[in-house]
């Protein structure tokens, strides 16, 4: 099963070293595959900033469940149309499980994390899309209502 990592700082990197060179130590073989993180910080604050509009229109759920629910819902499909990887991944750890269980092993499991700025748009699209078909008004951060 394939194990991701996010190397931004000294901790996290110490990390990934020792597990590493644990899997050598332990006879394993790792294959380490390096993903362009050409994602900007815009983009993540308009994915969070979605996700408080559209929990604050949806008073039964919280910020980081409706984050949860996109990554499921959206993300999910996107990284496994553009990710190998991650779908072999899917297909053999997350598959079987009931939707209640995917969608809570959503909290420890990278998706839009993973994206690159082209995937990253497409799943912004697509939530903008499926919660406005809800019934939902969601506004980019900048932009101004007019009415």
């Amino acid at each position: 099963m394939p194990r991701y990592y996010n190397l931004h700082t000294p901790a996290q990197l110490t990390y990934f070293c020792a597990n590493v060179t644990q899997m050598v130590e332990d006879g394993e073989k790792p294959r380490v595959k390096f993903v362009s993180s050409d994602r900007t910080t815009d983009q993540n604050s308009l994915s969070w900033a979605l996700y408080r509009q559209i929990s604050s229109q949806l008073d039964c759920s919280s910020v980081n469940d409706i984050r949860a629910e996109c990554k499921l819902t959206v993300g999910v499909g996107l990284l496994r149309a553009s990710d190998e990887g991650f779908n072999d991944f899917y297909a053999k750890g997350l598959k079987h499980l009931t939707y209640p269980q995917k969608l809570a092993a959503m909290t420890f499991i990278p998706v839009s994390s993973l994206m690159g700025k082209k995937v990253f748009s497409e799943y912004i699209s697509e939530v903008i899309r499926k919660y406005s078909q809800q019934g939902l008004s969601l506004i980019k951060p900048g932009e101004e209502a007019y009415g």
